[in-house]
């Protein structure tokens, strides 16, 4: 009966510890989206002060 209950720890640690290691390598990608948002408004702006 302990065998049983060792292997179940052994097992929800290892998956405990597989998942901490994908979210550390997850992509983010919520990050490089406020760049192209920041690079269309200079866009614009160059645009309008092109006309000056």
């Amino acid at each position: 009966m302990s065998l049983i209950i060792w292997g179940v720890i052994g097992i929800g640690l290892l998956s405990v510890l597989f998942l901490f290691h994908e979210l550390r390598n997850a992509p983010y990608d919520e990050a490089p989206e406020p760049a192209p948002a920041l690079s269309e408004v200079e866009k614009q702006r160059l645009r309008y002060l092109s006309w000056d």
